[in-house]
């Protein structure tokens, strides 16, 4: 084997920092990216080898253990030959920091191709549209010097998508038929949620893969019923403070029945832990909550003449700020806080997972990125989600990845692209 193969690969020296190996990583992957684009792609084993290069570079303990490999005889501990230096980013040893190498730019033209083909086609390309998406945030998105990838097929997913369209249309229709016709329509909608969705994770799960092995997901009908038709309907008996018990019911629901290849997922998260991790937006939510309801009654207890006028000038205004505050505050909130606590507390074999993410980092990205798509009239869209992408990867990161390498692979199963549509339809996120 060639001495130094790795550097060589990278295109770095032998004494090269962690922080000049990622960029020269970076760089190397953008021009395989660029080379694909043109449809003159490098050859696969040069993307393995430069994936392994960078795994064991960017590790502390497997560059030291690979320098003493590489090393000429008398080489002294430290030297030149030997040489690597401290944690990588964030990421200590025995960890590997999740990475996204999208770019705005690059998502940017993407994105305005997808628009434009879905327009011209009357919306028929939006399936092949979002296939191209996935695919670029799923091969963009590397663990461990590996990339995720997508395997769902934009035939599946129009199909998936007439289908939904089909029952919207009959619900439409329904209420020119009558009450019955329509409330039997909303009660058979009301059933079908949660198998719609059971198919929309067990379609994204079968259809993602890392290092050629697809997730899967197993979780039944009847424990999807029981979530959102009895703890769903809590949170509105409760005014809202049951909803850490559902948050917990619903990550524990869906961790506890997915699958990498051969290695189930396991979450050991309590609901006093989403209590925990939600006290402080819980308890704004309860001084807002008693300082409308005592202003409601305060403006009922006046005139009969003066009530109309009291609930335009400060009741209605009142409900409308506690809408704001729960979009842009504690849906925000409450999306980081259960998203440390999913990835802190679930692991695959020994592969554990480290979150770090702080709500008001996540918050300042949130409103500039609505801002910055206001103020576009809606073309900050696509770099918005770069941003969010980038946020949430260098944010997390997995320790013990090696192990990883382990699991075998497990049969496939066939799974339906509807309910994954129907949830995209209903603007539902889902997604771990």
């Amino acid at each position: 084997m060639e001495i130094n193969a790795h550097y060589s690969t990278l295109g770095v020296n032998v004494d090269a920092s962690p922080q000049q190996i990622g960029t020269a990583y970076a760089a190397q992957l953008a021009a395989f990216r660029k080379r694909l684009a043109i449809a003159d792609p490098l050859p696969i084993e040069r993307l393995d080898a430069l994936r392994e290069a960078y795994r064991i570079l960017s590790c502390p303990l497997q560059r030291r253990a690979y320098d003493a490999q590489q090393a000429p005889p008398g080489a002294a501990p430290g030297s030149a030959e030997t040489r690597a230096d401290g944690a990588f980013g964030a990421a200590s040893a025995g960890e590997a920091a999740v990475e996204f190498h999208g770019s705005g730019a690059e998502y940017f033209r993407i994105w305005l191709v997808n628009i434009a083909l879905t327009l011209l086609t009357i919306g028929f390309y939006s399936a092949w549209a979002k296939v191209r998406r996935e695919r670029y945030f799923h091969r963009n998105m590397m663990v461990d010097g590996s990339s995720f990838d997508y395997h769902g097929t934009p035939r599946a997913i129009l199909l998936g998508r007439l289908v939904v369209l089909a029952f919207f249309l009959l619900a439409s229709l329904a209420e020119y038929v009558g009450p019955g016709a329509s409330l039997a329509v909303s009660v058979f909608g009301l059933v079908a949620f949660p198998w719609l969705l059971l198919t929309s994770i067990r379609f994204r799960a079968r259809n993602t893969s890392y290092r050629g092995i697809r997730f899967a997901f197993s979780g039944s009908y009847l424990k999807a019923l029981v979530l959102f038709l009895v703890h769903g309907p809590l949170i509105l008996l409760t005014l809202g403070f049951s909803f850490p018990i559902f948050l917990q019911r619903q990550k524990a629901f869906i961790a506890n029945h997915l699958s990498y290849g051969s290695a189930p997922l396991r979450f050991n998260a309590r609901a006093g832990d989403f209590y925990r991790g939600l006290a402080a937006a819980l308890t704004l939510w309860a001084l807002l909550l008693a300082g409308a309801v005592g202003l409601v009654l305060r403006l009922f207890s006046g005139p009969g003449s003066a009530l109309g006028l009291a609930l335009i000038l400060f009741a209605l205004p009142l409900l409308g700020l506690l809408f704001v505050l729960l979009q842009l505050v504690f849906l925000p909130y409450s999306r980081v806080v259960g998203s440390n606590l999913l990835w802190n507390h679930m692991q695959v074999g020994i592969t554990r997972f480290r979150s770090t993410q702080r709500v008001r980092a996540y918050l300042a990205i949130a409103l500039s990125n609505w801002l910055l798509i206001l103020l576009t009239l809606g073309f900050f869209w696509p770099l918005a989600q770069i941003r969010l992408a980038q946020f949430r990867a260098r944010n997390l990161f997995v320790v013990a990845p090696q192990a990883l390498a382990e699991v075998a692979a497990k049969p496939r199963e066939k799974a339906s692209a509807l309910g994954s549509e129907a949830m995209a339809a209903l603007d539902l996120d889902i997604a771990l």
